[in-house]
């Protein structure tokens, strides 16, 4: 599978999806090839902020403006960096903090 590109990335896509590979080979080749390409594309943005060099490249139909920063709150981070600050300097190693949906908090105010 090393040297095949092709199979390697339909496996990538497979994952992404979370569907077998036989199920990706029964779909219509312009879905594959539009699911392949989608895939391609997304590998092309960087993991921090979700923008593609082409789309800061003017010499790729971009603008060195294409974005503007915006500064946005999010509860949720907050929570979560308040919690991992109770662990700073804890020798207790691999901790992170992940957010759980509080049910009995939700089902009181559904009621």
């Amino acid at each position: 599978m090393g040297a095949d590109r092709t199979l390697r990335l339909e496996l990538d896509v497979c994952a992404a999806y979370g569907i077998p590979h036989s199920t990706f080979l029964s779909w219509p080749e312009d879905d594959r090839d539009k699911a392949l390409w989608h895939h391609i594309w997304k590998q092309q943005e960087c993991p921090n902020c979700r923008t593609r060099p082409d789309e800061w490249d003017e010499t790729k139909g971009g603008h060195r403006y294409a974005y503007i920063a915006e500064p946005r709150q999010c509860r949720g981070c907050q929570v979560k960096e308040g919690a991992q600050e109770a662990f700073e300097g804890s020798k207790d190693r691999g901790v992170h903090i992940v957010l759980i949906r509080n049910e009995e908090v939700l089902r009181r105010a559904d009621a």
